[in-house]
């Protein structure tokens, strides 16, 4: 796991060695281990390096044979080890065991294509001297992150919001359709962030720029499909099962130590029993208690008995929130506004789990692949009630939850009741879109300035990132469309970027098995009358 950053100058000026250590610098956090700076004429790449694969000889950039090909490299490739023998019976030699040295021979062979063949996370740049161009590429599920900024002058990236602005000539202009999309979602969907210049390069799409185009061209080249028949029954537990257990065991390979998040629920104790089941040792497992008193939720019951059952080497951290210590760490980490509220406990279970280990694996991703959400059952709901004659429905039903009192005891079932009953007659897209989000457009037009709703724009709607999703989506189950769009707004915009920005803010690498590309694959193939 590392931080990686560039600049390519496209007014021929020379790359600025001292211009991209410094970008280094501000991401000194994402790779304590080493540092590397590569450039060349107009181009310059440069990376910090958490030391995970091949400790001695790991070092980046990392180049090809004849040194005219150089990579940057954040992440893991989980099947470098299968793509190696493939690439030397091709001719190509390697100087390292890392999986960073894969992708250099990969872009060589195959160009663009390569990215079909990794199994992994990754945000990774390539220098290819021969024709001064700059190949930048982001992972299906976007669970490392690559952002960018691009004038007549000059094109940067970083691993990280802040590791752009190093360059100080960037605007730190407002972008207010996002600062928009963050009062309804509580955070920025790609390709935007808070600052008009600065966009993030969305999930599965490479990026090109070079000499001939000086412009930067972006590319998809991946996308989740749902295929019917679906898979049900046996065959998709079977499934399933199989395929779970290859994604965890190869999400295992480390050559320094590792463990696993353990909160007790579903994703993470399955998650527990599968690395058990290939481990030669106690897995190190971790779990977080909140000191708040007798009152507090105490999950600690589930976490022993999954630690118990297989037998695990287990921490549990008994944490007192001190919340005005750690609230600038927090913000310092996530560049732009971000609402919620789980980095908290997600910043400080990184920061005791990375006092016994570097890597650790996490449940991320099961809810989102297999409907584990309440908000999933409101719209399957919505079925049922439709079914209610509408005089009744409408004339009695509605008229009663919207009068429910807003008492302490039952406010929060309240407050679901009277937003399920206000999204019951809208369209699909709009009914999740108000159930999912906190502000809709016209909540917003009493929060924001004049000034404010003019730089929006008066028809600005931040549902349009849901009705861009759920067109491009290929299935007709609305299930399988909410699941589309949350894959590519909530999952990826708020949960891998927390998970990411907490975890390397204490430079522990995180990985998600439950996102292997395979897995998600298969889980869009299941019947949805499976998940839920």
């Amino acid at each position: 796991m590392c931080g990686i950053c560039g600049i390519f100058r496209k007014d021929g000026r020379p790359a600025e060695a001292d211009l991209i250590e410094k970008m280094c610098r501000v991401m000194e956090h994402r790779g304590p281990d080493d540092e590397g700076i590569f450039t060349k004429g107009p181009i310059g790449i440069g990376m910090r390096r958490l030391k995970i694969i091949d400790l001695a000889t790991g070092h980046q950039p990392m180049h090809n044979e004849d040194e005219t090909v150089w990579v940057v490299f954040n992440g893991e490739i989980y099947n470098y080890r299968e793509l190696i023998p493939l690439l030397e019976k091709k001719g190509h030699r390697f100087y390292t065991k890392s999986d960073t040295e894969v992708l250099v021979h990969l872009y060589e062979e195959y160009g663009d294509g390569g990215l079909s063949l990794l199994n992994g996370m990754f945000g990774y740049a390539i220098f290819d001297t021969r024709t001064n161009s700059l190949f930048i590429a982001r992972d299906r599920l976007g669970i490392k992150q690559i952002y960018y900024y691009e004038d007549e002058n000059i094109f940067i990236f970083g691993s990280e919001i802040k590791t752009v602005l190093a360059y100080p000539d960037i605007q730190r202009d407002i972008n207010y359709p996002a600062l928009s999309d963050f009062f309804s979602l509580q955070y920025i969907p790609a390709p935007h962030t808070i600052f008009n210049s600065i966009k993030k390069l969305p999930p599965a799409y490479s990026l090109t720029i070079s000499d001939s185009n000086n412009k930067s061209e972006t590319k998809r080249y991946w996308m989740l499909s749902y295929e019917t028949p679906y898979i049900t029954g046996e065959d998709a537990i079977e499934s399933t099962n199989d395929v779970l257990q290859t994604a965890v065991q190869s999400q295992m390979v480390s050559d320094v130590p590792l463990g696993a998040y353990l909160s007790g629920g579903i994703d993470s104790s399955l998650l527990v029993a599968m690395m058990a089941k290939v481990s030669s040792r106690p897995v190190e497992t971790f779990s977080i208690i909140w000191d708040q008193g007798s009152g507090t939720f105490d999950e600690r019951k589930y976490s022993r008995f999954i630690a118990e059952k297989y037998r695990t080497n287990h921490h549990e951290f008994l944490v007192k929130p001190e919340i005005e210590e750690v609230m600038d760490d927090i913000i310092r980490a996530f560049d732009e506004p971000f609402a919620d509220d789980s980095a908290i406990p997600n910043y400080y279970i990184a920061r005791e789990t990375r006092k016994h280990v570097t890597v650790a694996l996490s449940g991320l991703g099961g809810d989102e692949m297999s409907a584990g959400y309440e908000r999933y059952l409101g719209l399957k709901l919505l079925h049922y009630y439709h079914a209610i004659p509408e005089g009744i429905r409408d004339g009695i039903i509605s008229k009663a939850i919207q009068s429910l009192p807003d008492f302490q005891f039952m406010g929060l079932w309240a407050e679901r009741l009277k937003r399920f009953s206000r999204v019951s007659n809208l369209p699909f897209v709009e009914s999740y879109f108000k159930i999912s989000s906190k502000l809709d457009k016209d909540e917003k037009q009493m929060l924001f300035t004049p000034a404010a709703l003019r730089k929006m724009g008066p028809d600005y709607d931040s549902v349009h990132h849901f009705r861009y999703y759920n067109e491009l989506c290929n299935s007709h189950n609305e299930l399988d469309r909410m699941l589309f769009i949350d894959a590519h707004t909530y999952m990826v915009d708020q949960l891998l970027v927390l998970s990411d920005r907490m975890s390397m803010a204490h430079s522990l690498e995180l990985r998600v098995p439950y996102l292997d590309h395979t897995l998600v694959e298969l889980f869009a193939r299941i019947d949805p009358a499976m998940k839920l």
